[in-house]
């Protein structure tokens, strides 16, 4: 993969400007209004065409290829079709899910997916025991939709290797830079833990499946009551039990956290059996999600702010990951 500091600074979204519009041509909407939204791993653009309010979005060249792309946006409109609240793809003019565009200045083509606006509001912090009984509803809803894979469906799994920045376009040597003295020991028990979870669970249809894996604050919409999720780019195959491990760690240091917690789990038992003992895994899985962050961080340090978070995520992550493993418990 080439550095993505080739676009360098805020020059990046500017020099990818282009090349978006460039891919909304493929869709009949030369002339619409592009406003960014966010840059980060993938690059997303609000798009006014008429009346109409969709999201483009340019992947990062080097982490998945159109076809797990493709495989994505098919899970979507499976959703979608089962009554879900998640983003309606788009096909292009020739009925593609995926497109390629490429512009003057973007050193790699991007493959681009167009969504229709999903509407709701974020609650940032103001997330409740109801609300959270409502995502425990929804991601047992998520679990639960059957989908018949179609020819050539393909999504990376969140096993052990994934989770700790197997994926391609990851340095996951590059977290060594930041350790202290001894912190490679606690990498390592943190592992041990996760493997002994993924070996338990193992991989009947009661504990694996396909699931959102990203599944936080800033990725549940909420509209009249009712739950939505955007921004399926890391779907996979996974434990069940990770989605609801990635809801908890951004909640975990919330003083209402144990009722958050309950209300999460007594709205997914609403939809979807959970035993009770599966309940012990969930610490070891928030473990794993925050070590995977500051992989993640340190690992794609060719984006700016990447590198300036690297030192303080890495550091703050190791100081929590000391106590999980003293205690078996996340603070």
């Amino acid at each position: 993969m080439k550095p993505f500091a080739q676009l360098s600074g805020p020059g990046q979204v500017r020099r990818l400007r282009p090349l978006a519009l460039q891919a909304l041509a493929q869709y009949g909407l030369t002339g619409s209004a592009l406003r960014p939204l966010k840059h980060w791993n993938n690059t997303t653009f609000a798009v006014e065409a008429g009346q109409r309010r969709l999201v483009l979005r340019l992947n990062r060249p080097g982490f998945q290829d159109a076809a797990a792309i493709r495989s994505e946006l098919q899970w979507l409109q499976a959703l979608r079709a089962a009554g879900l609240r998640v983003p309606e793809p788009v096909p292009a003019l020739d009925g593609q899910l995926v497109v390629n565009a490429r512009a003057e200045g973007v050193p790699e083509p991007r493959d681009c997916a167009l969504f229709i606006w999903l509407p709701g509001r974020f609650l940032n912090r103001r997330f409740g025991v109801r609300q959270l009984e409502a995502v425990g509803r929804f991601t047992a809803q998520l679990h639960c939709t059957p989908f018949a894979l179609p020819p050539g469906f393909g999504r990376k799994a969140w096993d052990l290797h994934t989770l700790l920045g197997g994926d391609p376009g990851i340095d996951h040597e590059g977290i060594k830079a930041y350790l202290k003295p001894g912190e490679g020991r606690v990498i390592a028990a943190v592992c041990a833990r996760l493997e002994s979870a993924f070996v338990d669970l193992g991989r009947s249809p009661e504990t694996w499946g396909l699931i959102h894996a990203d599944l936080h604050p800033d990725n549940l919409l909420f509209q009249r009551g009712e739950v939505g999720a955007i921004d399926f780019d890391d779907c996979g195959w996974g434990c069940l039990l990770y989605d609801l491990a990635v809801t908890l760690s951004e909640l975990r240091r919330r003083p209402l956290y144990p009722q958050l917690r309950q209300a999460l789990l007594r709205g997914y038992r609403q939809g979807r059996h959970l035993p009770t003992a599966h309940e012990d895994y969930l610490d070891t899985f928030m473990a794993g999600r925050l070590l995977g962050l500051a992989i993640w961080t340190a690992g794609v340090g060719d984006h700016p702010a990447n590198r300036a978070r690297a030192p303080r995520v890495v550091a703050d992550t190791l100081e929590q990951l000391q106590r999980f493993v003293l205690t078996g418990r996340m603070p």
